[in-house]
């Protein structure tokens, strides 16, 4: 329930932010995410709202942004097994994550005159994943060497904290519009590393 509420914040904060006029900025991104050693693909969408607290923009000091984003992701190892040998049937398993964070972040703007977009962005992550995986298998192996396989899954599913690293670029489109690239490295206390690779688009209110 606590995750849940932390996710409504979130939304009302979206929500107020589009309704007051400031130097506020909400972004959406999407990309390609991979788990762990990189052997589990899946994709990421995320929702980012925020202010920029930066009074008077200075050397080393364009914009930092505060504010959070709620992140979905979701991958997965699913072999399928037609006329399979005993030796593929056997080095092939399943595998399944899917995660919904928040991200409460501060994003860093040092180089308005130099590379201006080029941002750093830092914060710890609180979200709830849900796992399954194989956790026994059954194997058979008929008269023509063919073999089945019948799996029992186990699920493992809970609350997780952790932090998150992002760095990426931001292009001005028009007056208030921006696209970029971004690059993520995550990681929590079950241990799940995570890195995105990912574009953006965003407006500034």
């Amino acid at each position: 329930m606590k995750l849940y509420s932390l996710i409504i914040a979130v939304l009302i904060s979206i929500s107020s932010f589009a309704q007051n006029k400031g130097d506020y900025y909400l972004k959406l991104s999407g990309g390609k995410v991979s788990f762990g050693s990189g052997d589990i693909g899946g994709y990421s969408v995320l929702i980012d709202a925020s202010k920029n607290v930066v009074k008077k923009q200075k050397f080393g000091l364009d914009k930092l942004l505060v504010g959070a984003e709620l992140i979905f992701e979701s991958g997965s190892v699913n072999p399928v097994f037609v006329s399979s040998t005993v030796s593929e049937v056997y080095s092939k398993t399943f595998y399944h994550v899917s995660s919904t964070n928040v991200w409460a972040k501060a994003s860093y703007y040092p180089f308005k005159k130099i590379v201006s977009g080029f941002n750093i962005q830092i914060g710890p992550t609180l979200g709830y994943s849900h796992r399954s995986q194989e956790g026994s298998t059954l194997i058979s192996v008929n008269a023509l060497g063919i073999a089945t396989r019948r799996s029992t899954l186990t699920f493992d599913n809970g609350i997780t904290y952790g932090y998150r690293i992002s760095t990426g670029l931001e292009f001005a489109v028009f007056k208030k519009f921006l696209a970029g690239m971004r690059m993520d490295f995550s990681n929590n206390n079950e241990a799940e590393i995570n890195v995105l690779l990912g574009l953006k688009a965003g407006i500034r209110l």
